[in-house]
């Protein structure tokens, strides 16, 4: 096992067992640490099999073979942050509409008390 492979190794390996451990400490939740496990694995598995490398490199018209490794990250990372954008892209939507909601119940409330305070004597 060459350096580089050795490197990408250990670096998959500490991505992996950092995600578990979010995981554990409640830090992360479990649907989004999905994503990160199975890019530390696919990286696992590439880092251990050259084969697979050489292979998807080839197929690709990669001259280097371990650039191909650090393509299939970038491609992971990016699927990542596209699911992170509709992720936050659902979550603003639904802030603005509780946002609305709640707008909407302090005027009926204001509205309320301020019936109230006409019919007191």
């Amino acid at each position: 096992m060459d350096r580089l492979t050795l490197a990408i190794f250990v670096g998959a390996l500490a991505l992996l067992m950092m995600v578990l451990e979010l995981v554990r400490r409640r830090r992360l939740e479990e649907q989004y640490s999905l994503l990160w496990l199975g890019t530390a694995a696919a990286l696992v598995v590439l880092a251990l099999s050259r084969d697979a490398w050489d292979r998807l490199a080839v197929a690709v018209g990669i001259a280097y073979p371990p650039t191909a490794l650090f393509i299939v990250g970038f491609v992971a990372m990016m699927m990542i942050l596209l699911h992170f954008s509709t992720v936050i892209s659902k979550l603003t939507r639904q802030n603005r509409q509780a946002a609305q909601e709640i707008g909407r119940l302090r005027w009926q409330l204001h509205q309320l008390e301020k019936r109230l305070d006409e019919q007191k004597p």
